[in-house]
């Protein structure tokens, strides 16, 4: 028996169909929204079954081959017939002109795939603890009346450019499986000027609604010291800026990452409601070894005497940004000598390239916590109300 001509099919019904596919032992649905079915000698089928059926294999291979530890297999892929405009609506996830400020990102890296020594890793432990048993502490153990400040886990970053805080701040919301809100403060003031206030507040509302991790870069530009002597409209304009931010962080109960070089600027008041302030130094040569690790790819032709330890030994006062750099000076350097392995020159000529960045260096000095009495916090918190 012939099966009916497509012309012959009188009505077309869209449906959506799901297909699961086990790739390097996970599990990817491939979703096609508007899969047309129509009725075939009284039987409802699938138009271009086969067509559909070697097209998810295609794609399903496809995703194999090109995966990686920071591209894993995804869990679901969409594929849709249908205009944009007959989709059902959802909430962006593309800057918009109203909120160009904010990048918006989904990592998939997690704590165990970014180095940080045994301290730091305890430290945001124990942070993140309180983020995994929120109701626990504040609702059916009562903390949430012991303080006005709000349940916010605010987390503080300081240290060198090219240290990682960036990165890890990326690592804490693939470790939880949180979106994360970038505010970069430099975008806002130049983008937004007079708007500031206005757009913290939408930040934060923006990561409730998504139950977001937010991040300010260049913290310290949020959280200077309030003045005191206010002369004009742009002293009155940071003081509310500043104002709107301890407020905002008060209403807060997600999590908020603050990055800066400079945390010596930070507002006493500020200070009091960061829970870590996680120090970001260069790494020591166990890190060192641990990043090379990462950037010495396992299809990078390397002479058999590199390795990352011997690498990690030979080049110190490195950042991890320093280290993603050299391997890419080192890579070009070898093609520009038409070599088909990298070999310790190479490095050595990448090595001098990083160094030229660095010619007057300033010492970090790190600023340890401090821990305030409960009299002086409740003072704080009166002072602020």
């Amino acid at each position: 028996m012939f099966r009916k001509k497509q012309n012959d099919i009188q009505e077309v019904r869209r449906k959506t169909i799901q297909k699961d596919f086990t790739i390097k032992d996970q599990t990817c649905s491939i979703i096609i929204e508007g899969a047309p079915y129509a009725s075939i000698d009284g039987e409802e089928r699938l138009l271009d079954d086969g067509l559909l059926k070697q097209m998810t294999q295609h794609v399903a291979k496809s995703i194999e081959q090109y995966t990686s530890k920071y591209y894993p297999v995804p869990k679901s892929i969409h594929i849709s017939n249908q205009a944009p405009s007959e989709q059902e609506s959802e909430p962006s996830t593309h800057r918009t002109e109203e909120d160009a400020f904010l990048d918006v990102e989904h990592p998939t890296v997690s704590l165990d795939d970014v180095y940080i020594d045994e301290e730091m890793r305890q430290q945001l432990d124990s942070a993140l603890l309180i983020v995994k048993h929120h109701k626990t502490l504040f609702e059916d153990w009562g903390l949430d009346h012991r303080t006005e400040t709000g349940n916010s886990v605010i987390l503080n970053f300081f240290g060198p450019p090219g240290t990682g805080k960036s990165m890890l701040a990326k690592a804490v919301a693939g470790e939880l499986g949180q979106k994360l809100y970038q505010v970069n403060y430099a975008d806002l003031e130049s983008k937004y000027v007079g708007e500031t206030p206005k757009n913290i507040k939408k930040a934060f509302q923006k990561a409730k609604e998504e139950e977001a991790i937010l991040v300010f870069d260049e913290a310290d530009s949020f959280l200077g010291k309030r003045l005191t002597d206010v002369n004009q409209s742009a002293d009155y304009g940071v003081n509310i800026t500043r104002s709107v931010m301890l407020m905002e962080l008060e209403r807060f109960d997600g999590i908020v990452i603050f990055t800066t070089n400079l945390v010596d600027n930070y507002d006493d008041a500020f200070r009091r409601r960061i829970l870590a302030n996680i120090p970001f130094t260069l790494p020591d040569e166990k890190g060192r070894m641990s990043i090379w690790s990462t950037h010495l790819s396992a299809d990078l032709p390397l002479e058999k005497t590199i390795t990352p330890s011997v690498l990690a030994h030979k080049y110190t006062n490195l950042t991890g940004a320093d280290i993603k750099d050299m391997t890419l000076f080192a890579a070009i350097n070898s093609l520009k000598n038409e070599r088909n392995a990298l070999e310790i020159s190479d490095f050595d000529t990448a090595y001098t390239y990083i160094q030229h960045r660095y010619p007057n260096q300033p010492k970090v000095n790190v600023v340890k916590s401090e821990t305030i009495t409960e009299e002086e916090y409740q003072q704080e918190v009166q002072s602020q109300s």
